[in-house]
Parts: structure tokens; sequence; C-alpha cells
């Protein structure tokens, strides 16, 4: 949970969306996107608080992205959750998981352990495996929730069959050596460092 941090690659914030629709504010986020790919990062940013200014969710979104990494804004980490809540108003997942680790952070005031979880468990009850494994590491160390071993197994293994590596890493350290509840169990603990390897091509 410590680490929380880390969930954010560059690659996610200068990521070009989906080229959905062709209303004027579609295409202006299309030309700001564009703009931070050509390394115009500082200007695009510029036209994404416009628009974000507006209420547009994917821009509100990239916005804050560029503010947690002080890419052509200055590094603010209120400013991003700011822009994380605002577009998890709109149902934008990324906006809900920022502001859940704003929240973890204290980016937004004194870290609040336990509004973290709920953001995160919400998040997760929809099926997004980066916040099962959260929920099942608060579960399995105590943190902003009562300390449950069998619900943190069982949100790990959630996490773990959505593809998340760390949450199938702690299952196979967990049945090696018998924590979180788990008897030892060494071909458990083979099929999840199986699942924990990188995928071969």
């Amino acid at each position: 949970m410590r680490r929380a941090h880390r969930w954010l690659p560059l690659v996610l914030a200068l990521a070009l969306p989906a080229l959905v629709g062709c209303s004027p504010e579609h295409s202006q986020f299309r030309y700001a996107m564009n703009l931070i790919f050509l390394g115009q990062v500082s200007t695009g940013a510029r036209m994404l608080k416009v628009l974000a200014e507006t209420g547009h969710a994917p821009s509100q979104l990239r916005l804050a992205l560029l503010y947690h990494l002080g890419q052509g804004v200055p590094r603010d980490y209120r400013k991003a959750a700011h822009w994380y809540a605002q577009a998890a108003q709109q149902g934008e997942v990324g906006g809900q998981y920022g502001l859940a680790v704003s929240y973890l952070r204290g980016s937004i005031g004194p870290p609040d352990p336990q509004r973290a979880f709920a953001e995160f468990l919400k998040l997760a009850e929809r099926g997004y495996a980066p916040t099962a494994y959260y929920v099942g590491m608060a579960y399995a160390e105590g943190q902003g929730v009562t300390r449950d071993e069998r619900e943190a197994v069982a949100w790990l293994e959630r996490a773990a069959e959505g593809g998340h590596i760390e949450a199938a890493k702690r299952l196979a350290k967990a049945y090696r050596g018998g924590e979180l509840g788990l008897a030892v169990d060494a071909r458990a603990a083979e099929k999840w460092e199986q699942k924990a390897e990188p995928p071969r091509f």
C-alpha cells in the first residue's frame, strides 16, 4: 500500500484515447493530445485545462495526470487530486483511481486510508484488477479497514486472476510461508508463481 504512487506509468498520461465522436470538444481534445505527443506539452496542457474547466471528463483526467507527473505544468498533487475528483464524479475510472491514491497519500489533506479504501473498493467491485490488489492488501494489513485474512485472500485471488502480477506473488508467498491464514501448500504456491511470471512471446 505504501507504494501506491507507482500505479501511474508515463504512457498512461500521454496515451491517445479512443477517438469517439466528432464534437468540437473531442476535436480540441484530440488536438491537445497530438500536441503532447509532438512534445508541445505545455501548450497541450493549457488546452486541456480550458476543456477541463468546461466539464470535459477525459480532459480532466489527462490534466490531473500531467499535474501528478509535472509534465507541461508544475507538479502539484493538490491540483491533480482536484481534477481526479472532477473526472471521478463523471465516472472516469482513472479519476476514481487517482482520487483513491490521493486520499492514501494525503495529497488533499491528511492521509485518509479509510476513504482511500472506500474508493478502491468501489472500483474493485467493478472488476478493476489493480484496485482489487489494493483492497486485498488493505485487508491483509488492516489499513483503512479491519484486518481480515479471508477477505484479503479472496481479493488477492480476484486481482491475480485478473492478471495482477503483484497479487499473484503475494499469494505465492502466503502459500509458501503459511501466511494470511493459509496452510502451507507448495502446489498452490507454484500455481500463483506461474501466474506471476511475465508472459512469453
